[in-house]
């Protein structure tokens, strides 16, 4: 059974979203990856940060299953991320 839950992570204090942010870094390389953690390479981190434009946490999810369904390793850097970041977050 699925359920829908619905979590402002804004409106957490700040030890509540540290708590989930290292959950969330366990689950870095899997799956279950939640989107809140930082995954990246230093190469991609203006586009996954959100310094570039915002980003949203499923779209962070959406770019870490592709690389993992890809065979790349998520911290990893190379044509073939390079691709698929810019097929999901196109450039400006």
């Amino acid at each position: 059974m699925r359920y829908n839950y619905n979590l402002n992570l804004n409106a957490l204090k700040p030890d509540a979203f540290d708590a989930i942010r290292e959950a969330d870094e366990k689950l870095i390389g899997t799956p279950a990856y939640m989107g809140i953690a930082w995954f990246w390479n230093n190469a991609y981190k203006h586009n996954l940060r959100g310094d570039i434009r915002p980003i949203s946490y499923a779209t962070r999810r959406r770019i870490h299953k592709a690389w993992l369904k890809a065979g790349l390793a998520v911290d990893g850097e190379s044509p073939a991320h390079e691709a698929i970041l810019f097929r999901i977050i196109p450039r400006k």
